[in-house]
């Protein structure tokens, strides 16, 4: 038997938008502090590697891929569909 749903399985739409904001703020911070690391750093590779996992986090929350061209990487305003996930 599979677990009932609850209430608290879903994602409301501003709780979404305000986690991806904080990511990107987070996003910008980290990119900022790797510019002032060696390209052949361990602290450089390390922040690298949790940029690729907020990435990650981004697109599960935002439920589609962050597109690098546009600000905020696309991910908001989420989509009027949003409401209705499950």
């Amino acid at each position: 038997m599979g677990r009932r749903k609850s209430r608290y399985d879903r994602l409301f739409r501003s709780d979404a938008e305000a986690i991806i904001r904080d990511a990107l703020d987070l996003r910008k911070t980290i990119l900022a502090a790797q510019l002032h690391l060696k390209a052949n750093g361990e602290m450089f590779w390390l922040l690298a590697g949790l940029v690729d996992k907020l990435h990650e986090a981004l697109a599960a929350v935002a439920e589609k891929e962050p597109d690098f061209r546009m600000s905020g990487l696309g991910l908001l305003p989420l989509g009027e569909d949003y409401s209705g996930r499950e």
